[in-house]
């Protein structure tokens, strides 16, 4: 199920007194005014936080939950008093009427000191239920800033750097698991190609900032260490140096460092402490440091966590973002799989700041602007035709175009064929391979390296035996389909390498994979579109048309010819839309192919790309004119700052704009590859009532 629309429940506290004047801006309720006095001191906060640990063993699970629910429970009778009550209790009756999800924003710029407050355990005590836990409210800090935060719509794919530091002279961390685990939640949107994530192989301050210079991302997850400089009240993350050893970097030191990263919509620290923050300060802790120098949203854990929380939060929060939630819903779906698996209070820990309007931080947009193909729509409408066929009249008249039937299902049935290979082959790799080579870097010392391998030793077994189905049906010659016995080299290494725990033997795994995946890919990838390209759609169109004009004669059905009628229009459109594909794929691929001429040679002589620049923005131009969306005037902005560098004859703005642009030549011919597969695939359900009709026939 999909998030549900939100409504805004803002919520100021200022400093008034020995208390706080709480305000209510906007509410599907209206305003209201209150006051809040904390309920507690922060000894008794300490307490409680000793007392819902997963290490404290003197409570039960009830026991604890019963504890939570009363700290909780007077905290909302503290906040949500009088005025402010009756609003919030309208405002979620409003919601619940609109299917809508009540988004409390509390808002504390003037007010540092009650960041520190608990109010992920806000407990509703009359609806029985916490407010951060529902799927009817959630709960974010919002952070009143002098700069909106943009909203932006993303080039697909969407990039996630991933920065893992376990220094050697830090307690050791699980972190490897929470990697498996990161992947495995995206892995839905990664095999779909709308999501690449990138591991930064060191932790150090210069890797990172080189990572960022070389590739835009969007989204930034650390997992390690954090900490708080209690003498100079700033909180910092722990990186590693060049000897392995921790290196702490401010929070100051690293908003620096993200702040030019205009395309970084969210930063996840999956680390202790990192939402912790000064009580005159608010932007102190690392993640508000983040969210003043311009990241739209970041989530921090406040207290410290185990490493099962941990990982529990970062599967859940991105299988949930992977399902459509936004940002403060997929981190309510997490702290649910906390409280529900592990029992303790944890999943109070994952702090939510933002300054952006709403939590969509970014929209997985198609970049298609044609109309959307339903193959399987087409095909029940062509479907149609097999019932009218009962006639003896209307089959006698349909089997004189038998041979163009047959010819457009062989056409469809050998395309089919090449994207069953290239879905593989791209399974192979983010389902078997990734994780074979990681793990591989930790065998035979670690026992958790060689559970993960014995478990991907089975699904490659399971990917080869489907290969080898794949080819077999395609009756392909054996010279296009010699690497498949790379791979069943590379399942018997691997029975043999984890049988006699033999390292080398896994090296030979890793690099027979790799092989296959270095070249495969891209040579399927040319037989598809090639076979796209030979499909001739246009005459079986012009079949299904000649027979729905004699079925207007020979049949009085007129609903079943008015199905057919609407599958053959439809089809049509489908022929029109796949051909103006491929004619954009073809030119998106040239301009490929010019711009790595230009980049083989950039980085000592410029000539290549001034010469080659006026027929290459001519042709990049007219593409874009054809096409609607943000990427579009991003895409010019860069045209335009390539072409001032090019004037002014500056080497090193010709080669940092020159990266920009090939960059987003890239994504387009990515986005527009991935349209085309997906075009072929609805194509297969279209395949598949044309091959009932010719059954029929024979």
């Amino acid at each position: 199920m999909s998030d549900p629309m939100h409504l805004d429940f803002d919520l100021q506290l200022t400093p008034d007194g020995d208390g706080y004047l709480t305000r209510v801006l906007t509410s599907p309720a209206g305003q209201a005014q209150g006051v809040f006095r904390a309920p507690w001191t922060m000894q008794d906060y300490t307490r409680f936080l000793q007392q819902i640990a997963p290490t404290d063993l003197t409570l039960s699970r009830h026991e604890r939950m019963d504890t939570i629910k009363s700290f909780g429970g007077r905290l909302f009778d503290a906040l949500f008093a009088g005025p402010i009550l009756v609003c919030l209790e309208r405002s979620l009756d409003a919601a619940q009427r609109q299917n809508c999800t009540l988004r409390i924003k509390l808002r504390l710029n003037e007010s540092p000191a009650l960041l520190d407050q608990p109010w992920e355990y806000l407990y509703h005590a009359p609806r029985n239920f916490f407010l951060s836990q529902s799927s009817t409210s959630s709960l974010v800090y919002y952070l009143e800033l002098p700069i909106p935060a943009p909203s932006l719509a993303v080039t697909l794919p969407l990039r996630m750097l991933v920065l893992i530091a376990a220094p050697a002279d830090l307690p050791a961390l699980d972190v490897e698991r929470e990697w498996t685990n990161l992947q495995q939640a995206l892995s839905p949107l990664i095999e779909r190609g709308l999501v690449i994530v990138d591991r930064l192989p060191i932790s150090t301050t210069a890797a990172l900032q080189g990572a960022l210079r070389r590739q835009e991302y969007h989204v930034l997850h650390f997992i390690g260490h954090g900490a708080y400089d209690e003498q100079n009240q700033e909180g910092m993350i722990m990186l590693t140096g060049e000897d392995g050893q921790g290196r702490a970097l401010a929070a100051e030191d690293l908003a620096r460092l993200l702040h030019n990263e205009r395309t970084l919509r969210l930063i996840l620290l999956n680390a202790c402490e990192s939402a912790r923050t000064s009580l005159h300060n608010p932007f102190a802790g690392v993640a508000h440091a983040l969210v003043q120098q311009g990241a739209p949203a970041v989530v921090a854990m406040r207290y410290p966590v185990s490493d099962a929380a941990a990982i529990t939060f970062s599967h859940e929060f991105y299988a949930a973002l992977a399902d459509g939630y936004t940002v403060d819903g997929a981190i309510t779906e997490a702290r649910v799989a906390i409280a529900t698996r592990l029992g303790n209070g944890e999943w109070g820990a994952p702090q939510l700041i933002m300054h952006a309007a709403d939590g969509m931080l970014w929209q997985l947009r198609d970049l298609q602007t044609t109309e959307a193909i339903d193959g399987a729509v087409i095909s029940r409408e062509l479907s149609a035709l097999t019932e009218l066929m009962h006639s003896t009249a209307v089959r006698d008249r349909v089997a004189a175009y038998h041979a163009d039937f047959r010819a457009a299902c062989q056409q469809i049935t050998i395309l089919s064929n090449y994207k069953d290979l290239h879905d593989l082959l791209h399974k192979l790799q983010y389902r078997c391979y990734n994780v074979i080579a990681q793990e591989a870097r930790r065998f035979p010392a670690d026992e958790l390296a060689l559970d993960n391998l014995l478990n991907y030793e089975v699904t490659l077994q399971d990917i080869t035996e489907q290969l080898q189905r794949a080819i077999t049906r395609a009756r392909l010659p054996a010279s296009e389909t010699a690497w498949i016995a790379d791979i069943v080299s590379a399942q018997q290494s691997l029975r043999q390498a984890l049988d006699n725990m033999e390292t080398e033997a896994l090296r030979r795994v890793v690099w027979l994979l790799r092989r296959v995946l270095a070249l495969q890919p891209s040579h399927i990838n040319h037989r598809l579109n090639a076979a796209a390209r030979a499909l001739r759609l246009a005459t079986i169109i012009q079949s299904l048309g000649a027979i729905l004009a004699e079925l207007r004669q020979l049949s009085r059905e007129v609903e079943q010819i008015t199905h057919f009628e609407a599958g053959v229009d439809a089809l049509r459109r489908f022929d029109e839309q796949l051909y103006a594909l491929i004619d954009e794929h073809d030119q998106w691929q040239e301009v490929q192919r010019m711009l790595g001429r230009i980049e083989d040679v950039l980085v000592y002589d410029t000539s290549e790309l001034e010469f080659s620049w006026p027929d290459l923005q001519q042709r990049v131009t007219a593409l874009c004119g054809l096409q609607q969306g943000e990427w579009v005037n991003l895409f010019m902005q860069d045209s335009e700052q390539l072409d001032k560098a090019i004037l002014t004859r500056n080497p090193v703005r010709i080669r940092s704009y020159f990266q920009r642009y090939r960059q987003r030549a890239g994504n387009r011919f990515y986005q527009v590859d991935l349209q085309l597969k997906e075009l072929c695939t609805e194509l297969r359900k279209v395949g598949e009532s044309l091959a009932a009709i010719l059954r029929v026939l024979e």
